[in-house]
This record gives structure tokens, C-alpha cells and sequence, in this order.
């Protein structure tokens, strides 16, 4: 079982084509210069290769340009449309279904990765060029029970597939991707699009260990009740990957690129039970290297999620 990994190409404004979803969101609406904003008030502040969102810290704010305003004004992120493309933040794109977003990465890719969907259905279409020849087309219904008996297959309740990557697009010189989200309630979210060159690490052995680093905050009081602050966790993956020692400095050139960056990592993608807990948006934290002979190395890999 392959481990594959690739640095997401960022989707400038070159890169991105178009997208069902509205900038400015109607709940984000672009600052004005002759506007006044209360506390709390969210503005988008809209350039080339920036869409960004902020947050008016005080009452009466006006004639203060958000991105050179600290004291007045404070980063949220990106605008609505283009929070899928944050790597430092997993805050979900939200639209009415369908949802379609169209990016041109502009250079040979192999690795797609939706992550966070709440959608029933989600459908990938790759073209060699605007208007080109369809190259690859994923239809997936993302609806399942996860059942193991006859009482679950009746009546668990329906839960989302929150990840759908493939790391098997062809290589063409102009690939166009389309993602199409689909759900009944007219409503569907988007955490992360990515698209990239992926390479494969190497082979997972088992044991892999995954956990959730619990950010969320409890208190109790002198008698005995909780305060619960529920905020999200951070994803942490271990695995221990065995490769050929002929693909050692390949591996280790890749980790000087992936220092500090934000990676697709992924492991177990043939495997339908472990796919989701392997794919992961994040870090690495340990990427320890041992030869084990002339033949082999393994490396110990600790990664954790943004």
C-alpha cells in the first residue's frame, strides 16, 4: 500500500476559472471606503490573487482600509469562495447546490483531493485544455451507512465520505478540473481542493496510529458544572514506510520542499475502511530515516493536520 504526497499547486487568479459560488458572499460584502461598519461587521477586501476577509473590531468604522487597519480591523481568512484553497485553515467553502468550481493548475498533475465534503454526490472531470477532451470523469454518491449488521444496513443513519482523491490522472500539458457537488438539502461545503504532482513515498505497514488532537476547552465550576468550548481538532497521523534505497534521495529531496508547507499526505488509498483516517492536510512533525540494508531504508513519518 502506496503512501503518496504532494505540495497542492496554490490556484491564483490565472489558475481559477470559475466557481457557482458568489464573490462577495451576500454575509461578507466588499468594503467601501465611504461605508461605516460596527463591531463584529465582516467585509471582503478583493484584489488580484487576494480575497480576503475581515472583521470590524470596533463601532463607527470608517475610512479605515481594513488591510492596513489593525487596530480597526482584524484577518478572518479568504473570502467564501476561495476558503477550499486555504491551506493554513480548514474553514469549509459553503454554496447552494450544485456546487461547481473550475481551476486551470497549468502544468502536468497527477493527484486530485476533495477534503471535507458535505455533499451526497461529488463528480471530478479532468480536460486536456478549455473545451478539451475528457480525460478522466469520477462520479462518486458519497451518502453510506458504514453498516455491519442488518440493524445498521436498516436504520444507522446516513453519514458523509468526507474525502475523494485519485492519483491516477493522465498526464496531459493542459489540465482543466471540474468538481461538481451535489446534496437534497440545496446547501453543500467544500474544506479543500487540491491538485498537484504527487510522488510515492514508499510502502505503509501496519500499526499505523491515528488520532485527534482535542483543541476544545472544559471547565468546571465550584459546583461541579462543565463549560464546554467546542473548537476543531487537529488530525495526527503515524506511520513507519519501508521504500527501495534507490529512492531514498528522491524521498529526502521531497522533505527539504515540504518543510513548513502544507502537504497532501496520503496512505491506504486501496483500502476503503482506512482511506479517510490516511488522508491528511498538514505537516510533518518527525520524518526519521533508517537504512536497513543495501536494499531498503524505512523512515517513521508523524504528520498533523491544519
Amino acid at each position: 500500500m502506496q503512501v503518496k504526497a504532494y505540495i497542492p499547486i496554490e490556484i491564483t487568479d490565472a489558475r481559477f476559472v470559475s466557481s457557482t459560488i458568489a464573490e462577495p458572499d451576500p454575509a461578507e460584502p466588499e468594503w467601501l471606503p465611504g461605508g461605516t461598519y460596527n463591531t463584529g461587521e465582516d467585509v471582503s477586501v478583493i484584489a488580484t490573487d487576494s480575497h480576503l476577509v475581515f472583521q470590524s473590531l470596533v463601532d463607527g468604522n470608517n475610512g479605515n482600509p481594513p488591510a492596513t487597519s489593525p487596530t480597526k480591523w482584524i484577518l478572518k481568512g479568504k473570502t467564501n469562495r476561495f476558503k477550499m484553497f486555504d491551506w493554513n485553515k480548514a474553514t469549509p467553502s459553503v454554496g447552494a447546490s450544485p456546487v461547481t468550481v473550475v481551476v486551470r493548475p497549468g502544468r502536468v498533475i497527477n493527484a486530485i483531493t476533495l477534503e471535507g465534503i458535505k455533499a451526497t454526490n461529488a463528480k471530478i472531470t479532468v480536460q486536456n485544455g478549455i473545451g478539451g477532451t475528457v480525460v478522466l470523469s469520477i462520479d462518486k454518491n458519497l451518502l453510506a451507512r458504514h453498516a455491519t449488521n442488518t440493524y445498521e444496513y436498516f436504520y444507522a443513519p446516513f453519514v458523509y465520505d468526507e474525502v475523494l482523491s485519485t492519483y491516477d490522472v493522465p498526464p496531459v500539458a493542459d489540465p482543466v478540473v471540474t468538481i461538481t457537488l451535489t446534496d437534497p438539502s440545496g446547501t453543500c461545503e467544500l474544506g479543500r481542493f487540491a491538485t498537484g504532482q504527487a510522488i510515492n513515498l514508499g510502502e505503509v505497514e501496519w500499526d499505523t496510529v491515528s488520532e485527534d488532537e482535542n483543541n476544545s476547552g472544559v471547565t468546571f465550576d465550584d459546583f461541579g458544572y462543565a463549560e464546554l468550548n467546542p473548537v476543531p481538532s487537529n488530525p495526527q497521523l503515524d506511520m513507519e514506510i519501508e521504500l527501495e534505497s534507490k529512492r531514498v534521495n528522491r524521498v529526502r529531496q521531497f522533505k527539504r520542499q515540504a518543510n513548513a508547507k502544507a502537504v497532501v499526505w496520503s496512505g491506504m488509498q486501496d483500502v476503503d475502511a482506512y482511506r479517510e483516517m490516511h488522508t491528511i492536510i498538514g505537516v510533518y512533525q518527525r520524518f526519521e530515516m533508517t537504512a536497513r540494508n543495501h536494499k531498503y531504508a524505512k523512515f517513521d513519518l508523524s504528520l498533523k493536520g491544519i
